[in-house]
């Protein structure tokens, strides 16, 4: 409207000036200019105030959606979230309802095998183990723990528990066959090489644990899943624990480094097994000791299996393994397995390097067998990686 306004304004001055005669040429020339001057100025603002206008709406715009994105984004992490590692990378609400911490291991190694009795001696490369583990809490009572081994893509272990009251609490699910200490402690945390020192099952476990006592009363099938696969057979397993001094943590693993708390604890198994379909069922007990130093460690076993339906199928093992830290990160062990079922006993001989803990470490081994037909020499050296 602004510029129809000036524009008549002109033509009206233009008209005048046409009447007065040439002498005021000069005079119109220079309002015309200033006219036309003026048009551009106002038209330079409109134009100014429609980008002003139409980059405050954009800009609006865009504050709004940051805002938006801003709240679902806090709706789904929740209200004061959680994130880190703690003992392995955990997530979870601040008041720790709901978590999920997840684990992994990697053991790699390289062996060679010099045999006797068969003649050959060869060397490769293993994995020892490559699994995931995800563990955590539920709704706050409740807990969850499952693990996947990479190495031979199968499920080591699911279960669920929650708490009964006055230090019990409810497993089911697959879970550890709660044998002995050396099959309770995890693989990463074994004195030496892992050798699958556990067995798993499916089954229930009524677990307790006081200030010193601790006990595990479980009811599996170790045949396999399902009804179809156990025929209603089902395996039994008591195991009580005794701390006489330490803490429950300082036994999750056999290692004592220079400086850390001394510590015993005193366990014994019993377990009955029919998942052979006999009549009968086969017993076995284990008797152990595991000991901390502060620099230096001990372990003792004694297992005894009877075979209910043939005397001969009896057998007993003893089991001791100790551990020296030769400085803050160099560890030397050793290890002596006697069955009665084998001629000789096994000794094995080797050392720790920590590198971080047990989160990066360097194992190298020897391992002796001796034989009246011949020897059986294995020397081994693993690197393992924990997180």
């Amino acid at each position: 409207m602004s510029h129809l306004y000036l524009l008549g304004v002109a033509t009206l001055t233009l008209t005048s000036a046409g009447f007065a005669g040439s002498d005021t040429n000069a005079d119109l020339q220079a309002r015309l200019e200033a006219a036309e001057a003026r048009i551009n100025e106002l038209s330079v603002a409109t134009n100014n105030n429609w980008l002003n206008d139409t980059r405050s709406d954009e800009i609006r715009s865009l504050v709004h959606d940051v805002l938006a994105d801003a709240d679902n984004r806090a709706s789904l992490q929740g209200a004061g979230s959680t994130a880190g590692y703690n003992g392995g990378f955990t997530v979870g609400s601040a008041d720790g309802n709901w978590s999920l911490t997840m684990n992994g291991l990697l053991q790699t190694s390289w062996s060679n095998v010099d045999n006797e009795i068969a003649d050959t001696d060869g060397w490769g490369f293993n994995t020892g183990n490559s699994w995931m583990n995800f563990s955590g809490t539920v709704a706050g009572d409740y807990s969850y723990d499952v693990r996947y081994n990479w190495d031979d893509s199968t499920t080591e272990w699911a279960n669920a528990s929650f708490a009964v009251g006055d230090g019990w609490d409810l497993t089911m699910g697959t879970q550890k066959w709660a044998a002995s200490r050396i099959a309770l402690i995890d693989d990463q945390n074994q004195l030496g090489f892992d050798d699958e020192v556990y067995t798993t099952g499916n089954g229930v476990t009524l677990g307790y644990g006081g200030d010193d006592m601790r006990a595990w009363i479980q009811m599996m099938n170790l045949a396999g899943d399902g009804a179809a696969a156990n025929d209603s057979q089902y395996d039994w397993n008591v195991r009580l624990e005794y701390m006489v001094e330490g803490n429950w943590g300082q036994f999750d693993q056999f290692t004592s480094a220079d400086g850390g708390a001394a510590g015993t604890l005193i366990g014994f198994s019993y377990d009955s097994v029919n998942s052979d379909g006999a009549d009968d069922s086969d017993s076995n007990w284990t008797l152990d000791a595991q000991m901390q130093f502060g620099g230096s460690n001990l372990y003792f076993a004694y297992n005894e299996f009877e075979d209910d339906s043939d005397d001969d199928g009896d057998f007993d093992v003893t089991y001791v393994a100790y551990g020296m830290y030769l400085d803050a990160d160099w560890e030397l062990y050793a290890q002596y397995s006697d069955d009665s079922r084998d001629d000789d006993p096994v000794v094995t001989i080797g050392v720790n390097n920590y590198w971080a803990g047990q989160n990066a470490r360097w194992t190298t081994e020897i391992d002796m067998v001796d034989d009246d037909a011949g020897d059986t020499t294995t020397i081994s050296t693993q690197l393992q990686f924990y997180f």
